[in-house]
Formats: structure tokens, C-alpha cells, sequence
């Protein structure tokens, strides 16, 4: 039988691909009990939390299976430069291991329409987009064109799997990739001439900060409509110290919340109209966090004292999440005083 831990369910590893060398896909075993809960779309995601040197760590890692195709649950992930978690995934984690997931989650996915497909991924970005571009193909007749940059041959994931793919599909799928040492970075007229050529198409695009930058500029400039515009990017918000006197320079009168993480329990001045992570944030707690948009769910805690408002929930929690007491602290402000919020432990 699986076990769940607030918001985590522990789901084993079952098996592990070294996609190049420094990126590898980790296979989970969904037991049936939970086919249900980790049932998802072709873009989606899924949150893990990584208890690691007293702390727990949240990360978001997308779905790179297709639920159209594939029975298994993979995700691809990257060695990161210093990333302390992506890092985690790529020396420490091994079969039979236990993880802590939460269920899928996500809006980068595959719209009801029979346009065309344009894809720009870079790197890792391209873990969510094979796995809308294996569920169109499966389940559309849509022409696709995707663009995979990278910075060199050694760095292409999912090579192979690319390969057959095009190669299963020839009328459906043109492949392109862009790799930095023989071609160049993207650049702008090279992304603006493969917008320009498929008028009418809608465009995802996932990839590292200034690869998406370039592509944005490249739709903009050719006036493609936001509506056909699909973009993910993952960014963890950045933790900084609160400078002297930050609290106090606030405006309004601060309402106070007892925050219960890793362990400790920390006494959080919340302005008015500032929601419960912002307060921690501002305060230098390190509380998790992904999307600060609504619908990740890695930022969830239990209100245990005093009410608050959740401002969205945009599918990060379900009605029996809700009616627990759980809430997404990004979206969430005080309504009282004594309020008191735990973030799980994932340990």
C-alpha cells in the first residue's frame, strides 16, 4: 500500500536512463491504488520534495511520458551548475528508492484546436514539449515543426526517441536542431523566419531564460496573437536576507503568523494585502515555493489557527485538500489574528 504525507505521496523508483551526461529520466512506480490521483495530461508536471541537509527542498521536474502512450511516469533531470537538487536527482537517487510527489500539475498543455504545432525547446525544456508532441501525434492529425536547441551533440535528450519519431512521422514532424557550436545561439532572425513560415500555427515554447527570450521577441515582432502563445518556465524566486529594518519600513499596520517549518516555528510579521510566503520570504525563511502562480502546489501548508483567504487555487489543491485546511501560501492573506500555518514535512 502507498503512504501520503500531507500533500506528498511516497512513490518508489523503479528504474533509471542515463539520457546523456548530465541529464538522466527517473521512473516511478505509480501503485494502482493511485492511478487515479497521478493520472495527467502531456505537459504536465510534478513536485517533489527532497529532504536534504535538515531542510526540505520543493522542485518541480515535468512529465517527459506520455499519457497517451506510455503507462510509466518519467521525469528528465538536468544537472544543474551548483543546483544542490538537480544534482540530488543525478548522484543520489536509485532504483528501489522512495520519493516524495505530489500529484500532476500544470497548464503548458496540448489546446482542443487542429492548427499547426510549433515547438522551440532548449535543453531540458524539452521534457514537457516531447511529451505534447507524442500526444499530438498520437491523437491529432496536427503538422508539427519543432526546434531543439542545445550546446552541442552530446547534450541532446532524447536524441534517439526524437529520431524515431520523425522518422515514424515523416509528413507530420520536422525536427531541427540548433546546437550553440556549430550553428550559433538562436538568434532572433533565424526564430522569426521559422515563425514567419507557419502562419496560423500555435507556438510552446520551454527552454532556458534567453532562448525564450529570443523566441518571445521573434513572435512579438511577427504579431502572433497571445492566445497562440504557450509558454513554461520554471523560476524559483530568489531568497534574500531581508535588508536592516525592512519590516518596520512596511507600510500598514503588520498582522503577526506562527510558521511551522523544518522543524522550527517562526513568529512572521504579514502586512496587509501580503500573502503569507511573500511575509516568509521577506522575513528570510527559505518556505517552498515554484510557480507563485497557483498551480504548482509546491508552496501548500495547513492553516492549524485562524482564518485566512486563499485569493486562487488554480488547481494546485482539490476540494478534499481544501476542506482539510490546506492552502497555497503564495495566494493566501491573513483574515485574523493567531493564525497559524504548517508547512508538511517530508520526511
Amino acid at each position: 500500500m502507498s503512504s501520503q504525507s500531507g500533500p506528498y505521496y511516497d512513490l518508489p523508483v523503479a528504474r533509471i536512463v542515463e539520457e546523456t551526461h548530465d541529464a538522466r529520466s527517473i521512473i516511478l512506480s505509480v501503485p494502482e491504488e493511485l492511478k487515479a490521483t497521478f493520472s495527467y495530461t502531456a505537459g504536465q508536471f510534478l513536485t517533489f520534495g527532497v529532504p536534504l541537509e535538515g531542510h526540505q527542498w520543493v522542485r518541480c521536474y515535468s512529465l517527459a511520458s506520455c499519457p497517451d502512450t506510455e503507462s510509466e511516469h518519467k521525469v528528465t533531470v538536468k544537472r544543474v551548475e551548483d543546483g544542490r537538487i538537480s544534482n540530488w536527482f543525478n548522484d543520489s537517487v536509485t532504483p528501489g528508492q522512495t520519493l516524495h510527489v505530489m500529484k500532476p500539475a500544470g497548464h503548458f498543455c496540448l489546446q482542443a484546436r487542429e492548427t499547426p504545432l510549433v515547438f522551440f525547446s532548449g535543453g531540458s525544456g524539452i521534457t514537457p514539449v516531447i511529451s505534447i508532441l507524442k500526444s499530438a501525434l498520437a491523437t491529432t492529425q496536427r503538422s508539427m515543426h519543432l526546434v531543439y536547441g542545445n550546446r552541442d551533440q552530446d547534450s541532446i535528450i532524447f536524441g534517439a526517441e526524437l529520431r524515431a519519431l520523425e522518422a515514424e512521422y515523416p509528413g507530420r514532424l520536422k525536427l531541427v536542431h540548433r546546437l550553440d557550436d556549430t550553428d550559433g545561439f538562436l538568434d532572433l532572425p533565424s526564430a522569426r523566419s521559422v515563425v514567419a513560415s507557419a502562419p496560423g500555427a500555435d507556438f510552446y515554447v520551454c527552454g532556458p531564460g534567453p532562448f525564450m527570450d529570443v523566441v518571445e521577441e521573434a513572435l512579438a515582432a511577427e504579431s502572433v496573437p497571445d492566445e497562440r502563445i504557450f509558454i513554461e518556465r520554471f523560476v524559483l524566486p530568489e531568497l534574500e536576507a531581508p535588508a536592516p529594518g525592512a519590516a518596520a519600513a512596511s507600510t500598514g499596520e503588520a498582522d503577526s503568523a506562527q510558521v511551522y517549518l523544518d522543524g522550527g516555528v517562526h513568529t512572521v510579521a504579514v502586512q496587509p494585502e501580503e500573502t503569507i510566503l511573500a511575509a516568509c520570504h521577506r522575513a528570510g525563511i527559505d518556505a517552498p515555493c515554484a510557480c507563485t502562480e497557483g498551480y504548482c502546489g509546491a508552496c501548500m501548508a495547513r492553516v492549524k489557527a485562524g482564518e485566512v483567504e486563499m485569493l486562487l487555487n488554480d488547481g494546485g489543491l482539490d476540494d478534499d485538500q481544501v476542506e482539510e485546511g490546506w492552502v497555497l501560501t503564495c495566494q493566501t492573506r491573513l483574515k485574523s489574528a493567531g493564525v497559524e500555518i504548517e508547512y508538511p514535512d517530508a520526511e
